[in-house]
């Protein structure tokens, strides 16, 4: 079978920009492992995990605004995120059928050489398929270090994956790494009442943050119990729900922790196609090496969201995914570029931490004279209203222009705020013109104008 394209993987790196393709006539061919869009976001990742966060959340803070206890049964919050999943894979294969020359295949791909693949179905068949593009949209899997003892642990898949098994909290949880998942897991659980640990092997947390101020501020609010410079070495299965966690601590000596529930969270790593690397694509530690237009070494294949590691979110994959797709729509010219330092990011804890564009820290390096303005979210009408008064927003601006170049913010929906931020930085608006705009009162948005004005 002959394609323009072939798709490798249905996530948000794959499916829009095959839709955007088949929208324009192009025959495209996509295959993913699972048989469903959305990749792991919607399978056991972004979706799952904030309904589960969302629904914990709002029981909490019916207990902050109006002293109302409500007590949860967390199999029914995962019945919840079950049928949320349901509603968007039903979604997705409506929108599908819209394109008639979109082909869809449940099965992996192994790349034969860069104009060849080869699909192999759930089935047990193989398909052999020409095309002239290919987009690889492969995503990210859990990383699974070794040490004795981790096939007893859990990761985010089984916690938050459709129709789960994991539908009964234990008391007490052990989670082995500090980054993003890790805090967002315990930070939520532990508004439930588990008990949780988390053990992690370098000194701090969230090390793909460069700013450790802005890290501090955030474990100064969760208040969570971290073991920092501890590499587990072993967990041992005692009994039914009950594991020992034996780790390292700095001075080398041994110690261990019992628990009734041990999770890995110890970061994902891309998924790299089979044949990818024989056929000569660049690969780094951190993925598929691209440009800005999502092109790789080899000029008609093209990399995108988790699998070229530049920005491992769904929404930059989507963004990804449409890039490579107006590029491939221009035989293959350089027409669209992903600006990456513009797209956001939140680490969900409770309260969550957003932030987006160039850091302080990156700021100094780059000899980039800056000037902050910062609101205390003690002062928020909303973080008033929801009894969540914790938190700090902290705007970005060059020195001299006072264009806006990046920002961050921990609490009450940081998550919303940072996409207008997000705007702010990606256009080069400055501080008179965010303080100049009249946001809406009462929304915790309006605080981005106070802020500007504390600098013009």
């Amino acid at each position: 079978m002959k394609y323009d394209v072939v798709v490798i993987g249905a996530g948000g790196a794959g499916y829009h920009g095959a839709f955007r393709l088949a929208k324009a006539k192009y025959n495209v061919l996509m295959a993913d492992p699972k048989g469903e869009l959305g990749g792991n976001c919607l399978f056991s990742g972004c979706v799952p995990s904030k309904t589960v966060r969302e629904v914990i959340q709002t029981a909490w803070r019916l207990t902050n605004m109006a002293n109302v206890k409500i007590p949860l049964d967390f199999s029914a919050v995962q019945d919840r995120k079950d049928y949320v999943q349901e509603l968007r894979f039903k979604q997705h294969k409506k929108n599908m059928s819209q394109y008639e020359t979109l082909t869809f295949y449940k099965g992996y791909v192994k790349i034969k050489d860069p104009t060849h693949v080869i699909v192999k179905t759930d089935d047990g068949k193989e398909i052999e398929a020409d095309t002239r593009y290919m987009i690889i949209a492969s995503g990210a899997e859990t990383a699974k270090p070794r040490f004795p003892g981790v096939e007893y642990c859990l990761t985010s898949d089984d916690i938050f994956g459709y129709k789960t098994s994991f539908r009964k909290l234990p008391q007490d949880m052990v989670i082995i790494g500090a980054g993003y998942i890790g805090l967002e897991i315990a930070s939520m659980f532990r508004l439930m009442g588990v008990q949780t640990h988390i053990i992690e092997m370098l000194d701090r947390a969230l090390i793909t943050l460069e700013d450790q101020d802005i890290v501090n501020t955030l474990l100064s609010i969760i208040k969570l119990d971290i073991k920092f410079n501890s590499p587990v070495t072993e967990v041992k299965k005692i009994k039914d729900d009950e594991y020992e966690v034996i780790y390292s601590t700095k001075d080398g000596s041994k110690k261990s922790v019992f628990t009734n529930s041990v999770v890995l969270a110890a970061g994902r790593r891309p998924v790299i196609p089979e044949g990818a690397r024989e056929i000569g694509l660049s690969i780094s530690k951190t993925g598929i090496v691209v440009d800005e237009t999502m092109k790789t070494n080899i000029p008609n294949i093209f990399a995108t969201g988790d699998a070229n590691g530049l920005a491992p979110y769904y929404h930059a994959a989507v963004r990804m995914s449409i890039a490579a797709a107006n590029n491939i729509m221009a035989n293959g010219m350089s027409v669209d570029y992903v600006d990456v330092k513009s797209i956001p990011v939140t680490i969900y804890t409770i309260p969550s931490l957003s932030y987006v564009g160039i850091l302080p820290s990156k700021a100094r390096r780059m000899g980039i004279e800056i000037v902050e303005a910062e609101y205390n979210m003690e002062e928020d009408v909303a973080a008033q209203i929801y009894g969540q008064r914790e938190g700090v927003l902290k705007l970005i601006f060059e020195r001299g222009s006072m264009r806006l170049i990046g920002a961050w913010m921990i609490g009450v929906h940081s998550q919303y705020l940072i996409n207008e931020l997000g705007l702010a930085v990606a256009y080069g608006l400055n501080a008179k013109q965010l303080a100049n705009f009249a946001e809406q009162h009462p929304s915790t948005n309006e605080i981005i104008s106070y802020t500007a004005r504390k600098v013009i």
